[in-house]
């Protein structure tokens, strides 16, 4: 599972010593940065491309997230008051969600301010059991057996009916306005952590989904940082500072010995989030002219393209040509996985015979 600190460097967060200074500035602050690849959209639910999701992480939130600099990882509340209550057989979970928190201002809410509940995520989880939405992610809470909702699934599918989101099932069950749980038929220990990831478990008015349902992918309507302002597909996303957003200071654990973590914490610490007024995006694919972008100072931020790398950080090191012009480098660790495919059509090297 990506951490939120992850996100935020392939977003194009800029560096500590950067985002300390444009902090402290009177002036509108605005990141200019770049996708490696194109967006696909901007329903949580749907999406799995990485581009989509940095944006959702910013428009949406989960009950919980993780410590943006801790290593190992530290599970935190997000719109929860506090981790979920778990039983000591990591079959029951109770989340509680703090009052109080509003999604941005949409036209579906009609001029009214909307509190996120527990019901939205009820909603929001149930989605991804319903045959009409498209997604990857089922499996999740297919493999944790949430009690009564595969069997729900399969119900609708034999019968061709809408997925009835309002039939009440043991294992996902509003308690009160902003408490709800999930039941397992089996231990998961590690259950809670897909509550860490608004990909996963996004808190998503139903209002908003059921108006916007022909093009849901253009109207994503959250309780996070940003709001998006303006899409055109593979082309430009622009998000801007969400007016609602509730009070949130920068808090976090900088493993010992992490130079850079460290730095980090004590540059942000305590300063309100976000950091930005606004982030304007660019889809741009090919390398070579995402990086002279980056060069020509159209881009504030890049992902280093692997080909540019021995002339940017040479011996891992930064050029000097680039930091005589301020330039900063930031190193993450991230997982890949790498598929090789042979065309056994091909008469070189396919066939099944010996």
């Amino acid at each position: 599972m990506m951490k939120r600190r992850d996100l935020l460097a392939a977003a194009g967060i800029a560096p500590a010593a950067a985002l300390a200074q444009s902090a402290s500035a009177p002036t509108r602050k605005v990141l200019r940065a770049a996708f490696v690849t194109n967006e696909v959209g901007y329903d949580p639910v749907q999406i799995s491309d990485n581009s989509s999701l940095i944006v959702c992480d910013l428009i949406f939130e989960s009950p919980l997230t993780f410590d943006p600099l801790a290593s190992p990882p530290r599970l935190m509340p997000q719109t929860a008051v506090a981790l979920p209550e778990v039983s000591a057989d990591f079959r029951h979970f109770v989340f509680t969600i703090r009052p109080g928190i509003f999604f941005a201002d949409d036209p579906v809410f009609k001029g009214q301010r909307r509190e996120l509940t527990a019901a939205d995520y009820v909603y929001s989880i149930k989605r991804f059991y319903d045959p009409a939405v498209k997604t990857e992610r089922l499996y999740l809470f297919e493999n944790a057996k949430l009690l009564g909702l595969s069997e729900l699934r399969k119900k609708v599918l034999a019968a061709r009916t809408p997925f009835p989101y309002d039939a009440e099932v043991d294992g996902l069950r509003t308690l009160d306005r902003y408490r709800f749980e999930v039941r397992l038929a089996e231990p998961s220990p590690r259950f809670a952590d897909n509550f860490a990831a608004p990909q996963n478990v996004p808190g998503m008015a139903r209002e908003a989904v059921e108006a916007y349902a022909a093009d849901l992918m253009a109207h994503p309507v959250g309780t996070g940082p940003y709001r998006l302002l303006q899409w055109r597909r593979s082309s430009r996303t622009v998000l801007e500072r969400n007016p609602n957003y509730r009070e949130v200071r920068f808090d976090a654990i900088a493993p010992e010995g992490d130079a850079q973590a460290e730095a980090t914490a004590r540059a942000l610490a305590g300063v309100r989030l976000p950091l930005l007024d606004r982030i304007e995006i660019s889809s741009i694919d090919e390398s070579q002219p995402r990086w002279l972008a980056f060069l020509g100072g159209e881009l504030d931020t890049i992902l280093m393209p692997p080909s540019f790398a021995p002339v940017a950080v040479p011996n891992g090191q930064l050029a000097p040509y680039l930091a005589k012009r301020g330039v900063q480098v930031r190193r993450t660790l991230s997982s890949t996985v790498t598929h090789t495919f042979f065309n056994f059509d091909d008469a070189q090297v396919g066939g099944y015979t010996p």
